[in-house]
């Protein structure tokens, strides 16, 4: 019987993780993208709403739905509430994770998860394999700049409550460099995926 193997890409903001998951997509495997996850709670877990608007104020949610901009600029400046929010929102989410990877072992053996802090949230045990994507933070800022319109304070005050990338690469399986092109991240994401497919034989 081949092993089923759980496995995560992790990376700070900018570094490519999402580009990452599409080409793994492409190559017919699933992806679970824990902020997907994480934003579906925030929205339709009522215990989980209560707990963000206790801590954070009614303004934490619109008509519409989250308040990101309230958010973002209330929380994401300071230390405190930010491993708040996290506290709130962490437990549920690996929780959810772990139901649908459950669920899709039915079918496949290799089953991806996408999610930044996976060692901030001390939860790299769940997972077989950590691939980090790794790319300067020069290029990371700019990238966000550049294709979230985010200016460069706001992105390098979110990168002060991640662990930097260059702390992570020894603790990761796999990394994986996205400092050049788009052909060159793809070919690198099939060698990491044939190495790991190697392992479930």
């Amino acid at each position: 019987m081949k092993k089923k193997l759980k496995i995560a890409i992790t990376g700070g903001i900018g570094s490519g993780k999402s580009s990452v998951s599409k080409i793994v997509e492409s190559f017919g495997f699933p992806v679970i993208k824990a902020d997907d996850i994480a934003k579906e709670l925030m929205l339709k877990d009522e215990s989980v709403k209560k707990k963000i608007i206790k801590s954070f104020g009614k303004e934490s949610f619109t008509e519409k739905g989250i308040n990101s901009k309230y958010l973002a600029d209330s929380v994401f400046s300071n230390k405190d509430k930010v491993e708040k929010i996290n506290s709130i929102i962490h437990p549920p989410t690996v929780k959810k994770i772990e139901a649908i990877s459950k669920k899709l072992f039915e079918k496949h053996n290799l089953v991806f998860v996408e999610s930044a802090l996976i060692y901030e949230a001390k939860i790299q045990k769940l997972f077989d394999y950590v691939i980090l994507i790794y790319a300067e933070e020069e290029i990371r800022i700019s990238r966000k700049i550049e294709n979230d319109k985010m200016n460069r304070l706001d992105v390098e005050k979110r990168m002060s409550f991640q662990i930097p990338d260059e702390k992570k690469t020894d603790r990761a399986h796999f990394v994986i460099d996205n400092n050049s092109t788009f052909d060159k991240l793809e070919s690198r994401t099939k060698f990491v995926i044939e190495l790991i497919k190697a392992a479930i034989v």
